[in-house]
């Protein structure tokens, strides 16, 4: 327990490991629960149709890197694959920061001829590629290993890994705190994710896009997931908003339609 729960900062390993399970247990019983009503709302052939779905490609290979999750952590360092602790690189952060680029680049080459059952105007793709520009250039430290450069000598002595980027100012413990409110807001989300959209034809089981919420909140609540819980939201989010903008999807309450279509 030790070895795979260690801490990353001020919280203590047995607090964060017994969080995780909490967490765990809560992310097994809404999959039970949102599997098995699925399974009544929409029956056998219903239920099949869901699980042949694309998005079921991304669920299953993000479970495929939990084990190599664990493994990369507690026994040999999967630099291929993983991040460094102190860097960038790996399979994981370059899929994330791929991913992350993707919306700004459609919303970008689609300005101009907006599908009229687009979800989201253009204030709100706007605001999206803002948020997620300055996410990408806080992953990979504004080019810092990239191009070479060294930061400021202020930077350096301040900043927690010595990286030019904002988020290593917040302290390990916060982070932690932060990155588990997230996940049990996402493990919420996911089981109530009928509430909030649904496809075109009505069906709101949406399975696929539940499951990836389910296991992106539960990697969130633990800090040797946090990498792997990172890819696994960006590409739960970019899933969710190309379906939406695609108008396969659709929002259900009607404030957050019309906040999408500014």
């Amino acid at each position: 327990m030790q070895t795979l729960f260690s801490p990353d900062g001020s919280i203590d390993a047995p607090l964060q490991a017994f969080g995780f399970l909490i967490a765990t247990a809560l992310a097994l019983a809404i999959t039970v629960n949102v599997t098995v009503r699925g399974f009544a709302a929409v029956g056998y052939h219903g239920f099949a149709r869901q699980v042949v779905n694309p998005d079921m490609l991304a669920l299953i290979a993000l479970i495929a890197l939990v084990p190599l999750n664990l493994f990369d952590h507690a026994v040999v360092p999967l630099a291929g694959v993983f991040r460094p602790e102190i860097g960038d690189g790996g399979l994981v952060e370059n899929l994330t920061i791929t991913v992350m680029i993707f919306p700004v680049v459609l919303a970008i080459s689609g300005l101009g001829q907006r599908r009229g059952h687009g979800a989201f105007g253009p204030v709100a793709l706007t605001a999206v590629a803002i948020v997620l520009l300055v996410a990408f250039g806080e992953e990979v430290s504004w080019g810092q290993h990239w191009f070479g450069f060294t930061p400021p000598e202020a930077i350096a002595r301040t900043n927690l890994q010595e990286e030019f980027n904002l988020h290593n100012y917040i302290t390990p413990g916060t982070m932690e705190t932060v990155y588990y409110v997230g996940g049990l807001i996402l493990l919420v989300t996911g089981a109530r994710l009928g509430s909030l959209i649904e496809a075109r034809n009505g069906d709101t089981v949406l399975l696929p896009l539940r499951g990836l919420l389910i296991l992106s909140g539960a990697l969130m609540c633990h800090h040797i997931f946090q990498e792997l819980a990172e890819l696994a939201v960006i590409v739960t989010g970019f899933l969710v908003w190309n379906r939406l903008d695609e108008g396969r999807l659709e929002f259900r309450p009607r404030i957050l339609r019309t906040v999408a279509a500014l």
